[in-house]
This record gives structure tokens, sequence and C-alpha cells, in this order.
């Protein structure tokens, strides 16, 4: 039997902080792309390397809004380590019908506060670059996968477990 199409992502919106919800503000949301940091690996006997698993690449996430505000642009500098939380909320529906919540959760540190080119007549944009410490995705309050920079988990399941007992990690 074929399968509909389903969990489409058709709308988006943001929670910054203390600045709070970005409904109507935000155009565009990009949330970290899950990489691996790999590493040609090849001993004796091998005829050919092999990648292997080392960890994960850097996050970062980006948005872009159609205001220019003051509050959002002052989290460019605000403490000093710059954290922030951040939540990406997607409204996802399957062609059947049903319906889904997704939700990104992230801590993170803007990087850059890039206003574009301003010109009469026309939308401008400005476009925040995010370094993210860590987060959470969840599709229908169910955890798809999490990270830190210790460790990460999918559905649920630490992926290295044997890494925080024999590093101390707790």
């Amino acid at each position: 039997m074929a399968r509909l199409p389903s969990f489409i992502l058709k709308d988006v919106s943001l929670a910054v902080g203390d600045v709070g919800n970005r409904i109507g503000q935000v155009s565009e949301i990009t949330i970290p792309v899950m990489a691996k940091t790999t590493e040609e690996f090849q001993n004796a006997g091998m005829i050919k390397p092999r990648e292997i698993a080392m960890g994960l690449e850097a996050t970062a996430c980006q948005f872009q809004e159609t205001a220019f505000d003051p509050a959002m642009l002052a989290l460019f500098g605000v403490g000093q380590r710059g954290a922030h939380d951040i939540i990406a909320y997607g409204y996802l529906e399957s062609e059947d019908g049903r319906e889904h919540a997704a939700r990104f959760e992230m801590t993170c540190m803007i990087k850059s506060a890039d206003a574009g080119a301003w010109s009469p007549a026309s939308k401008s944009s400005t476009t925040y670059e995010v370094a993210v410490h860590t987060g959470v995705l969840f599709i229908d309050d169910e955890e798809v996968y999490a990270f830190d920079d210790f460790g990460y988990r999918v559905a649920g399941v630490e992926q290295h477990p044997g890494r925080r007992a024999a590093l101390r990690l707790g």
C-alpha cells in the first residue's frame, strides 16, 4: 500500500529568550545540520581506508527576519558568554489530515546580525547566524535527537554511554 506524504512542514515561528515570540517577524529558519566528523582509518591488511566517526561537526543555525528590531540586534553583545535560549517551532501536516508539532530547543551564541542591503520601496531583512551549543529536536513531544558538548542521543538513546562513564562526565 502506498504511503501518503506526511510530516510536511507548513509554517514556522521562533521564540528568543527574553525577546519573546517572533511570530510575524521571522521569514525563514534553518535548524542545525547534524553531521559527523570523520577520519580515514587504514590499518595493516586493509586494502582501502575506511571513514570512522570521531564526533560531531560544530552546529549552527540561521534565521531571517523582516524586522530590524533593536531588541534582537542587542543580543549580539549581551552577556559575557552571550548564550541565549532559542526555540524554533514548526507546524507539520500529513496528507491524511494528521497535524504535528515540531520544536527545536537550543542554547546559542549570536555570531552575526546582517542587516543586508537597504533600498527604498523594497522589503529588507536581517539575517542572524548563531553557534548552537546544545540542541534538542522534538516532534509531537517525542525526542528525535539531542546533543551537547559531551554527547548525543538519538530517539532518547545515548550514542556512546561508555564514553561519559570513562571520562567521568556524569
